[in-house]
């Protein structure tokens, strides 16, 4: 799996807006409802050519980046020219305009092996959001338990060429019969998403991995926690301590959470060696 890539200054104590979101005015994507079409012409070579997800029992399937970006890269257009920006500069992502949804991060199998050493968690006939999903695999690990699942990115090309795919996979290769109608995907800034779904759509259980790095959106991830997590809900964040070179991290998160003054907060893991990671857990405070 491949590591968060930054250029920008060093990390601080306190979250700050970037000052580039200030003097560029970056607009941010407007949430949008993506659809899956009934069926992918391709879906057999997709199986043929998939990729393998393993986390210790956990097996799910994935679209290769390498054909996920042969599926995208069709025109000339905004999406495509932010990835090229992104490898050329030997980034991750382009703010405001691609979030990093084509790779796997490490988050993500810190998360589910923490939720497999805890089956007392449970999925099935829950409401579970997967929230800066990219690939798709918390949503579909939820999915896989039975649960309904509304897969989020900030990027509609991701939804459309990787995630829905991968679901789409996922349900070819379990013997039992999945309804892909049980799952809603939705594009664009948190914000927007937030305001987009009605009032009453709330979700028992919130996966989110490698989505704070940037601290000018905390406060929104916060707000959306707040409008969107049931009241016994519990949501969980898998990521780094401190993204160096961006000034975000888990230190920083729970201190803008701890301001908001309305979630408990906890780490409930951390890894044992190299970059620390950690996963917090948020409950409403009753």
């Amino acid at each position: 799996m491949s590591s968060f890539k930054f250029n920008f200054s060093s990390c601080t104590d306190e979250a700050q807006p970037d000052a580039e979101f200030i003097d560029n005015k970056i607009v941010w994507i407007e949430c949008e409802e993506i659809v899956p079409h009934e069926s992918i012409e391709n879906i057999d070579d997709l199986v043929t050519h998939a990729s393998i997800f393993i986390c210790g029992d956990v097996e799910i399937s994935y679209v290769k980046a390498s054909e996920a970006l042969a599926n995208m890269y069709k025109g000339d257009n905004v999406f495509k020219s932010a990835v090229e920006l992104a490898e050329k500069e030997h980034s991750d992502l382009v703010t405001g305009k691609y979030e990093g949804g084509l790779k796997i991060w490490e988050g993500t199998s810190d998360l589910i092996e923490f939720l497999e050493s805890n089956s007392d968690i449970p999925f099935q006939d829950k409401k579970v959001l997967d929230l800066g999903c990219g690939a798709g695999i918390l949503g579909i690990y939820a999915f896989l338990k039975k649960s309904l699942v509304t897969f989020q990115d900030y990027n509609k090309e991701i939804l459309e060429c990787v995630t829905i795919p991968n679901v789409l996979l996922n349900i070819e290769d379990n013997e039992e019969t999945m309804d892909a109608n049980k799952c809603k995907f939705y594009s664009g800034d948190w914000a927007s998403f937030n305001n987009k779904l009605p009032d009453t759509e709330t979700f028992d259980i919130i996966l989110t991995s490698e989505t704070i790095y940037n601290t000018s959106n905390y406060n929104k991830l916060i707000d959306l926690f707040l409008k969107r997590l049931n009241p016994n809900g519990e949501a969980y964040v898998a990521a780094k301590t401190c993204y160096f070179g961006v000034g975000g991290g888990t230190r920083q998160f729970e201190s803008v959470v701890m301001k908001n003054g309305q979630f408990e907060t906890s780490v409930c893991w951390k890894s044992s060696g190299g970059i620390l990671r950690e996963i917090l857990k948020l409950t409403k405070k009753t």
